[in-house]
């Protein structure tokens, strides 16, 4: 039995200091009076005439089988569910007394990429506390807090985007505490993690909530780790309310209860399906086999396993375990056929490649060859999904498989229906059969995933994570499915952490340990005793950071928390970087910088000369130490203007107006001095309009950009930091773009043979694409919301100052402008335009 609320040290008990440095925040109480939601598109409710009440301070455990509602009711308790198009709610859902609103709550969703809004982990942990207008002072030490609490010990200009995503659930942690909620909303928080990263985000977690006292509804699939944790566990039945309700002790118990909710498919602590037993399989024909293989994530990128030799014959499982990002994911794709070797060789044996086909290397085979012989799982199920129906689904991968020697189709209309029909009752799936797959839960949608793949019959089964989001129930329904693939002579390969999932497969087991993973054990650049830029230490470690005033605030055992900022950042805690954030200019206030760069290149808005011209190029290039770029960097950027201008040039000295002695005649074009002036100063001027900006940009952090905007410029904020958020999810969907192109070529889709069918792939996955990108931008406005984004004025943790550096670089905008007037009038080449 857990201490009640007020009992449980570091809660809101008699006589409990608040956390040193800022007010502890009220735990919040939540009631549900027959509260009921119904998604747009869907005709049954998520959830209906749920009764619930939660005290203040309570920990709630919230479990029941996969699509039961569990994660709707969580987006309603955070404010961000909206009653739009044919959407419905009934009831009411009450937070304190007043119903649910954005920015009471902090929230923590599935999906880790779509969590991350700022591109420095500092900025990103700040955010929710500035939308809540925390003064800027109390800010940065609840920014240092939330990173000490939860363990994610990086510099706080570390990019977000080199983050894992054991880390990114970190980071978003950190950013619900550095709101102080009231309300703490979990949902799957340790989801495909590895079980050190469950143990090490569970603590977090449950030390933060020791801390701040907050209330917390914590959605979790597998309930042992959580169990010891929690006051109270609701178990809610699909499509309806509360099934069960009471302490772990007492629902948990050996019992009528416990029993009954095994049967319901709740991950009972200590419970594991009971599957007939299976004789380990051997003597299949050899399929597969990799020899000193190396994978990546693009053939020329850095490797992300070496040396890897694996076999694989009929009837054998195989299970990939490690540490996240071990890759390997990326060997997964790799023996999948979707993913060219970096190095060594991954080989298909006449077993599984057949007569017809004479490569033996999968990644070289069409797509249609593919998909019936080497099937895929993703980790994430939406990239697969192609069909508008979860029917069509199914049946789409069986419609395009191929015989290699042939050509022909390897299923008939009626074999198609046959296995569409046998795979829905299997997996659960047939009242889901008409619905759109992307509105299904992320249970459903993984049962999904695998189905598409099983529809084909392929020889290789290679799934990610196969076992994420299922209940209990259908976790024996995918284990027992795929041992009578195994039967069958079918070889598995799962990446998975899950170790009875393994055990029922009666699996082998690899380990995957790369370079990568060792680095991350390290401690990070910047992050050791004495670096301004990291912001934290090491458990137990004596520390020191040099604010703006140069004396050193010390921490550690017995002594107060340090600062986890500098009062100025820009003084001292940007660290140095590929995009020279540290650098003399990198430093400068982005608006100054701006405005330098429009002083600097008016004249030439005014005249057509190349002097002017080649002054301005000159003082840029001689601004290069100054912005921390390398020429080798900066030519990697301003390249495409220097072609650009090249061809303005040529342009120019073809069709311009002839004067003085005859260069080149062409016939149809003659090239005169005249016109060659001409070319050469048309394209040098517009060769010069643009290079400072690139200068400019390439010095300037986006962060650091939409701050001035916003907070020197007044830009609304919403659009501003709306903006920076849509530049990062345009990052993202390079990556995306790959990841759909594999998955497609997955389904049987390729993007090989003639120009139409190339054009109908690419359309194809432009589309997926698009619909990819509505789908994180609709997450990620989401976790905007939840963290109150523009529902008041808010605070700026780094303010945006204007210096005698910024007055500095205003100056020098100011002196290459009249430099480049004065050297083109002594030269006798100043040409107004309008003249």
């Amino acid at each position: 039995m857990n201490p009640s609320p007020a009992a449980r040290p570091g809660t809101t008990g008699p006589g409990s200091p608040p956390p040193r440095g800022d007010a502890r925040p009220a735990p919040a109480g939540i009631a549900a009076r027959g509260w009921g939601w119904r998604h747009a598109g869907r005709d049954a409710p998520a959830l209906s005439g749920l009764e619930l009440t939660i005290r203040p301070g309570e920990r709630v455990l919230l479990a029941g089988p996969s699509g039961a509602g569990k994660s709707t009711l969580l987006h309603a308790l955070a404010g961000v569910l909206h009653a739009d198009g044919d959407a419905e709610a009934q009831g009411e859902l009450l937070v304190d007394g007043v119903p649910a609103a954005a920015g009471v709550a902090g929230l923590m969703q599935q999906d880790p990429e779509t969590q991350v809004v700022q591109a420095r982990v500092g900025d990103d942990v700040a955010f929710g506390a500035e939308n809540l207008a925390v003064p800027r002072e109390r800010i940065w030490p609840r920014v240092g807090a939330a990173l000490d609490a939860v363990g994610l010990r990086v510099p706080l200009d570390h990019p977000t985007s080199s983050l894992s995503g054991g880390q990114k659930q970190r980071l978003a942690l950190a950013g619900i505490l550095a709101m102080r909620p009231g309300l703490v909303l979990l949902d799957e928080p340790t989801a495909n993690l590895d079980p050190s990263g469950v143990t090490e985000v569970r603590d977090a977690v449950v030390g933060a909530l020791d801390r701040t006292g907050a209330t917390a509804v914590i959605v979790e699939h597998r309930l042992d780790a959580w169990a010891p944790h929690v006051d109270r566990v609701v178990v809610l039945e699909p499509g309806g309310g509360v099934a069960y309700d009471g302490t772990p002790g007492d629902l948990f118990a050996p019992g009528p209860v416990r029993e009954r909710l095994i049967a319901a498919g709740v991950w009972v602590p200590g419970f594991v399906p009971v599957l007939p037993e299976r004789a380990p399989a051997g003597g299949g024909a050899a399929l597969l086999a990799a020899r000193d293989l190396d994978v990546a994530r693009s053939r020329h990128g850095a490797a992300a396993l070496t040396g890897v030799a694996l076999d694989l014959a009929a009837g054998e499982a195989l299970c990939v375990t490690g540490a996240n990002g071990s890759g390997k994911s990326t060997l997964a794709l790799t023996l999948g056929g979707l993913l060219a070797e970096r190095a060594g060789a991954v080989r298909a044996l006449p077993a599984l490649r057949g007569r017809g086909e004479t490569a033996d290397c999968p990644f070289l085979w069409r797509a249609a060859d593919l998909v019936g012989r080497i099937g895929t799982v993703f980790q994430e199920p939406e990239h697969q999904f192609v069909a508008a129906t979860v029917r069509d689904e199914l049946a789409f991968g069986p419609r395009l498989a191929r015989d290699p020697g042939t050509r022909a189709p390897l299923f008939t209309p009626a074999e198609i229906d046959g296995r569409v029909d046998a795979l829905l009752d299997r997996l659960r799936l047939r009242h889901l059969a008409d619905a759109n797959p992307f509105t299904l839960s992320g249970g459903e949608k993984r049962r999904l995933s695998v189905a598409t793949v099983l529809a084909a019959g392929p020889s290789v089964l290679v799934l990610d994570e196969p076992t994420f989001g299922q209940d209990a129930n259908t976790w024996a329904e995918l284990a027992l499915l795929l041992r009578e693939q195994l039967d069958a002579g079918v070889a598995v390969v799962a990446v998975t952490h899950d170790r009875n999932f393994a055990a029922a497969l009666g699996a082998r087991t690899w380990a995957a340990a790369s370079a990568q993973v060792a680095a991350a054990a390290t401690v990070a650049p910047g992050a050791e005793a004495g670096a301004p830029a990291s912001g934290m230490s090491a458990p137990g470690a004596t520390s020191a950071v040099v604010p703006a005033s140069g004396k050193p605030v010390r921490s550690g055992p017995g002594l107060p928390p340090r600062p986890a900022v500098l009062p100025e950042p820009r003084a001292g805690l940007l660290e140095a970087s590929a995009s020279g954030r540290g650098s003399v200019l990198g430093r400068a206030n982005p608006l100054a910088k701006l405005v330098a760069v429009a002083a600097a290149t008016l004249p030439l808005v005014a005249t057509l000369d190349f002097v002017s011209a080649g002054v301005v190029v000159a003082a840029t290039a001689l601004m290069l130490p100054l912005s921390g770029i390398s020429i080798l960097q900066f030519l990697a950027r301003a390249w495409p203007l220097l072609v650009a201008g090249l061809f303005g040039a040529w342009g120019t000295a073809l069709v311009g107006n002839d004067s003085g002695a005859t260069l080149l005649d062409l016939g149809v074009f003659t090239i005169t001095e005249g016109s060659l002036a001409a070319g050469l100063a048309t394209g040098l001027r517009a060769f010069a309009v643009a290079l400072p900006a690139v200068l400019v940009l390439a010095s300037t952090d986006p962060t650091d950009l939409a701050n001035a905007l916003a907070q020197r410029a007044r830009l609304p904020h919403r659009f501003v930091l709306g903006a920076l958020a849509g530049m990062r999810l345009l990052g993202l969907l390079v990556e995306e773009w790959q990841t759909l192109g594999m998955a497609r070529r997955a389904r049987g889709v390729g993007a090989r043979g003639s120009l139409a069918q190339r054009t109908r792939a690419n359309l194809g996955q432009a589309f997926g694409l698009l619909v990819q990108a509505i789908r994180r931008a609709s997450r990620l406005a989401v976790t905007m919301e939840a963290k109150g984004f523009g529902g008041r004025p808010r605070t700026w943790a780094r303010p945006s100052v204007f210096g005698w550096r910024d007055a500095g670089v205003l100056a020098g905008g100011l002196a290459v402008g009249a430099a480049a007037t004065a050297a083109a009038l002594a030269a006798g080449t100043w040409n107004l335009v309008w003249a």
